[in-house]
């Protein structure tokens, strides 16, 4: 029996290292998943509470995920909306 983790059935964002050195603005993540078009969007969905990770609301846009987020290997969960969600990891 093959093993599929949620990772390989679900969008994801891979970072390097270097990339999440000084962490990585909610707002910009928002656009790179392409949940939004424009950061004002991107603001205006969290402000008004339609941002998670990990299941924990994010409403500041100002925001980050600083690398030690990722220092066990974790991946994390990004959702805006009810049904918007990737997967957000680093790549080493």
């Amino acid at each position: 029996m093959t093993h599929i983790s949620i990772a390989d059935r679900m969008p994801t964002l891979d970072f390097t290292p270097n990339a999440l050195k000084d962490g990585i603005g909610v707002v910009p993540l928002i656009l790179m998943a392409g949940f939004a078009d424009t950061s004002l969007a991107a603001g205006e969905l969290v402000a008004s509470g339609a941002v998670r990770i990990e299941g924990r609301p994010i409403t500041d846009p100002d925001h980050h995920i600083l690398s030690y987020a990722f220092d066990d290997g974790e991946v994390l969960r990004l959702t805006v909306g009810a049904k918007s969600t990737m997967l957000i990891r680093r790549a080493d």
